[in-house]
């Protein structure tokens, strides 16, 4: 006759302890994912946002400064073209007097003519001609046409002095030619003021206020006119 043990032996398992003070691989792959989902939104904001928000800056400034739409650039890829509403940008505009006068003598016989002129000069951009704006990073490079006069308008003109001599009278033609040189004597004294200097300066001026000082803004020196298509 046999007998069982009284107390038999137990078999346990247990789930060892997870080390403690150490990082789960979860966490880890959180934090590199969350790193990863960062370093894109800032890729994002670099690449994309900052230049479209610049984009806008500089196409408010035009707008606002000129009523106008320049070719725009970002890093050599054309994003917008110039638009063709205007033909030409006035900036400055003076009005300018100027007189001109003329004697003829034959055989002692003398005629005698002299004019004076208002005008109102106008100088700044033909718009058909290379306006571009380069963006690079936060510098922005403004290519302008060179400046001129754009036109002078007759506003009032006046005969000062017409005398005809005994027998030197003064022909139709001969007074018709004075009054046409009178233009060419206003647009000579608005160059001479370097009046298209001035219609330059103002617009960088202009452009820089409406700009604001967030921006590296160059101005390239106005290079020879190119025809726009």
């Amino acid at each position: 006759m046999t007998s069982e043990p009284a107390n038999p032996p137990r078999i346990t398992t247990s789930n060892p302890e997870p080390p403690r003070g150490g990082v789960s691989w979860k966490v880890v792959l959180l934090v590199a994912f969350l790193a990863l989902l960062g370093t894109g939104a800032w890729m994002y904001h670099r690449t994309v946002s900052v230049p479209e928000r610049m984009t806008a800056e500089v196409l408010r400034a035009f707008r606002e400064a000129a009523q106008i739409q320049p070719r725009i650039t970002v890093h050599d890829r054309v994003v917008f073209e110039q638009t063709k509403d205007a033909m030409e940008l006035a900036v400055v505009s003076r009005e300018t007097h100027v007189e001109r006068e003329m004697s003829h003598e034959w055989l002692g016989s003398t005629k005698h003519i002299r004019l004076r002129g208002t005008y109102e000069v106008k100088a700044g951009f033909d718009l058909r001609e290379h306006l571009l704006v380069k963006i690079e990073g936060r510098h922005i490079r403004v290519e302008l046409p060179p400046p001129k006069i754009l036109s002078i308008d007759p506003t009032s003109t006046e005969v000062l002095v017409l005398e005809n001599g005994l027998w030197n009278k003064i022909r139709a033609e001969e007074l018709e030619a004075e009054l046409k040189a009178l233009p060419d004597l206003a647009r000579n004294k608005a160059r001479k003021i370097d009046l298209p200097g001035e219609a330059l300066q103002t617009f960088q001026k202009r452009l820089r206020e409406h700009l604001g000082a967030d921006y590296d803004l160059e101005f390239a020196e106005p290079q020879q006119p190119v025809i726009l298509p």
